[in-house]
């Protein structure tokens, strides 16, 4: 008798765990209200093949510089495309075109702003107030 008893309730549990697993994926998965603050000292984001596309980073103050938050996108060989970055002094943006010979850098540092641009062969133009 005991035997039965305890087969009929191993065999209840096994079909109680199986409904809960249907019913799971039978009904929608909803997002959890309010989102949250995701928060770090740097975030990397990688593709599909697990190749690094994207970071945000904090470089620690180097001789003579502060610190400085640092956006890269980054292309698929690995050579960022843009970086954008932020200190205490100043800001900067950089664009850098496919073959790496041709790039546009924007900078405002302290008081001082410029534009370089550069092409293939060694073409440059400097702009400034």
């Amino acid at each position: 008798m005991k035997r039965e008893t305890l087969l009929t309730a191993l065999t209840v549990t096994n079909f109680g765990l199986l409904a809960g697993l249907a019913l799971g994926r039978a009904l929608p998965a909803t997002a959890q209200g309010e989102p949250g603050m995701l928060r770090g000292s740097g975030l990397e984001i990688v593709d599909s093949e697990g190749r690094l596309r994207a970071t945000i980073t904090i470089q620690p103050p180097a001789e003579g510089a502060t610190e400085t938050t640092l956006l890269r996108l980054i292309q698929p060989d690995g050579q960022p495309a843009v970086k954008i970055g932020a200190s205490l002094t100043g800001a900067g943006l950089s664009f850098v075109g496919g073959d790496d010979q041709s790039y546009v850098i924007l900078d405002a540092d302290g008081a001082e702003t410029r534009l370089r641009m550069v092409e293939p062969g060694g073409r440059e133009r400097f702009l400034t107030p």
